[in-house]
């Protein structure tokens, strides 16, 4: 087979060849030899016999001219052939090449390059640590030399003193001199060992040995604190800076400040605070100003705490306050890196300020919370008037809530002005915030509000119709009918809401609503001094005429939502009324109007159903397609509700024992008659089913419980109604 495809493929070059030959020759007009045509002829026919080839070349030279053109014919029909063969060869090595480079891929699933994991370096770790490790341990060595030396007498007072700055002058030369080389974090480790050891010497020598003044001792701990920043920005070592931050807050408390005011310390405090934020700024050191900001805070506790804050809070005060408007100062002029200084540490910052602001007395606690709300007040308008982005909303955020604080500080007789207020501050960050598209104000001011709504549903109770209580409701109505008016007008523009999401929550809205009314039912009632079931029936009512109303809220484009909440919340409402009794104890006189309100509550259940089963609801398709569901919750309704009007008109009116069994099985009857009925009319499965169900306990209470409990003459009676009410509505069925 495979000397067969090679004898073919050699048979097409050779045509190919041929064929190149004849097309060159007919492009230079030349005539074709007899040999080219017997040549031809050869290769077309290689089986004929040596006798065949010698009779045509020997009547092929006198008919020469009359064959070359059939020849060429012949010859152009073989190009063609050999040129499809080869189109359809090289077609099928394409697909076959295809197919295996698929089968291929399938075979072997093609492995994504993954990255090469970077190798921990661990001598590099080790060179970073190391070093520091064993300077403690070095610093420990020292000690315990000292101490052996100290306790056998030969090293004294002085010469430890003297020891301890030479040691610092020793490490100051050598980490400078492996910093200049190419040891720097060896060079760093012995330089951060200056500023240890140079606090400690100065440390026992005040304490210790009394060998120097308070004073004297201070600033030669400064001294080493500034060396400590002067080696840092030197280096360019954030870890000096951190060291430097440590030694000069733990400063005041190992010299034990005896002669040391508030106002020193505190003095002291903010400026070295000022000046590890201006190194940290400049060298852009992260975890410097983090550090600093937390020891900041931390030193001034601990002072409080150990020295008290009597007399000394309004200098702690005003440390806090000038550090807090520095910070302030330097991120809203730009001059602070965003990546070390986030708006995050804006809000703790500010959370820290109000805390100590919390030290003063009730008065001054007010009118410093006031200027506190007043100036982000006046920050946020200035960045709003200059259009800068990046700090609308966190000064606004930060305004609002400093405005709630300011509020909240507030003594006052009515706990409802705060409320108030609260309300009011929290509508108009909401609508800065919705006008001004910054999210930060959003979500703050919401927090605000929510919390104080919450807290007006909870807390406050209406009494009397002028109040402030009632005040405070009417305030949250209002307000949040401005909120729900700015969603409308930015929401959809400003931060692409649906309309659809901002309708369903209308139903927030509708629900705060109804407990307002609430409210107002019980402020009348409380005046009228009737029966608990009146009130309840009275509210019931009212209740179902402020649902009815919010029902046709669907023909605002808006209102969708709140007539399915109303249709819902008038179902829950059945609920409540079936609970309520018909009777009570004050004679009864009030026992129609109980009975008008429930059938009233039926008869508008049962238009609900007509709406809804004729389609003229919203999404009527989808309602009219659960049709038969809710016809099964009415007839399960209307079936406690007939129960219950039944037995409570027989016990008031007084009925003989006999006529109650009597007709409440004939309005049984009647009732599953009728719900087969429309069961049968609308093709329901589900309510013809409850029907014949409710026809089976008819007739189980008819000769289980009516027999026993009724006369033979009521027992005639009742068995003569029922089969021929039974027999007719049979013969209906028949019909059908």
């Amino acid at each position: 087979m495979d000397e067969n495809i090679k004898k073919l493929v050699r048979r097409v070059e050779t045509l190919e060849e041929e064929v190149s030959t004849l097309k060159r020759k007919i492009a230079k007009m030349e005539p074709l030899s007899t040999a080219d045509i017997r040549k031809a002829e050869v290769k077309e026919s290689p089986q004929k016999t040596t006798v065949e080839q010698t009779g045509e070349r020997m009547t092929a030279e006198p008919e020469s001219k009359q064959t070359a053109a059939q020849t060429m014919a012949e010859l152009e029909d073989k190009q063609i052939v050999a040129q499809t063969t080869a189109e359809l060869e090289s077609k099928q090595t394409v697909a076959q090449t295809t197919a295996e480079l698929e089968s291929k891929q399938t075979a072997q699933p093609v492995q994504m390059k993954q990255e090469p994991k970077k190798e921990v370096d661990f001598e590099k770790i080790l060179g970073i640590w190391l070093p520091r490790v064993f300077m403690f341990i070095l610093l420990l060595g020292v000690l315990w030399g000292l101490k052996v030396g100290m306790d056998n007498g030969w090293i004294t007072y002085s010469v430890r003193i003297v020891m301890g700055y030479a040691s610092t002058i020793l490490l100051y030369y050598l980490g400078m001199r492996y910093v200049k080389g190419e040891k720097k974090l060896f060079g760093v480790t012995l330089l951060g060992g200056v500023i240890a050891l140079g606090i400690l010497t100065t440390f026992a020598a005040h304490y210790l040995y009394d060998y120097f003044h308070y004073m004297l001792a201070f600033m030669i701990g400064i001294f080493y604190i500034a060396l400590g920043l002067f080696l840092s920005k030197k280096t360019k070592s954030e870890t000096l800076t951190i060291f430097s931050a440590i030694a000069g807050f733990l400063l005041p408390f190992l010299l034990e400040g005896q002669g040391a005011t508030a106002l020193q310390f505190c003095l002291y405090i903010l400026l070295l605070f000022l000046s590890l934020f201006y190194v940290s700024l400049s060298e852009k050191h992260k975890i410097t100003f983090y550090v600093t900001f937390v020891l900041f805070h931390v030193t001034l506790m601990i002072y409080a705490n150990f020295a008290g804050t009597y007399g000394s809070e309004y200098i702690i005060v005003a440390t806090v306050l000038i550090q807090h408007i520095s910070l302030l100062t330097f991120y809203i002029r730009g001059l602070i890196s965003r990546q070390v200084f986030t708006e995050v540490l804006i809000y703790t910052n500010f959370v820290f300020a109000i805390s100590w602001i919390k030290l003063l007395i009730q008065p001054q606690e007010v009118v410093v919370y006031g200027l506190f709300a007043l100036l982000y007040i006046v920050l946020t308008a200035y960045v709003f008037s200059e259009k800068d982005r990046s700090l609308q909303g966190v000064l606004s955020a930060v305004a609002v809530f400093a405005t709630s604080v300011f509020i909240l500080s507030f003594q006052l007789e009515h706990i409802q002005v705060k409320l108030m207020l609260l309300l009011i501050n929290g509508a108009i960050g909401l609508w800065v915030g919705l006008y001004y598209a910054t999210k930060r104000t959003i979500v703050t001011s919401s927090i605000i509000y929510g919390i104080t709504a919450w807290t007006v549903i909870l807390t406050v109770y209406m009494e009397r119709f002028v109040s402030y209580d009632h005040l405070v409701w009417l305030l949250l109505l209002i307000t949040m009918g401005w909120i729900y008016h700015s969603i409308y007008r930015f929401g959809p523009n400003k931060f692409h809401l649906q309309v659809q999401k901002i309708d369903m929550s209308l139903m927030i809205g509708q629900i705060i609503s109804l407990l307002y009314i609430f409210h107002l039912t019980q402020i009348w009632l409380a005046q009228t001094y009737l029966p608990y079931e009146t009130e309840s029936h009275i509210q019931a009512l009212i209740f179902m005429a402020a649902l009815l109303f919010m029902y046709f809220a669907y023909k605002w484009k808006h209102g969708v939502y709140v007539t399915y909440a109303a249709v819902i919340e008038y179902l829950v409402l059945g609920l409540v009324i079936v609970s309520l009794p018909l009777t009570d104890d004050f004679l009864n006189q009030w026992f129609l109007f109980h009975l008008f309100v429930e059938i009233g509550y039926v008869f508008l259940l049962t238009c609900l159903f007509v709406i809804i089963f004729k389609g003229k609801l919203p999404n009527k398709e989808g309602m009219k397609a659960k049709a038969s569901a809710y016809f099964i919750a009415l007839q399960v309704t209307c079936f406690i509700f007939l129960n219950k009007w039944y037995f409570a008109i027989t016990n008031v009116y007084d009925w003989d024992r006999e006529y109650v069994f009597l007709v409440h099985t004939f309005l049984l009857f009647l009732f599953a008659f009728l719900s087969i009925s429309l069961g049968r009319k609308w093709n329901w499965k589900a309510v013809k089913i409850i029907g014949s169900l409710l026809i089976g306990f008819c007739l189980l209470k008819l000769f289980f419980i009516d027999l026993i409990n009724i006369s033979i003459i009521i027992r005639a009676i009742l068995f003569i109604i029922v089969g021929v009410v039974g027999l007719l509505y049979s013969r209906t069925l028949l019909k059908d």
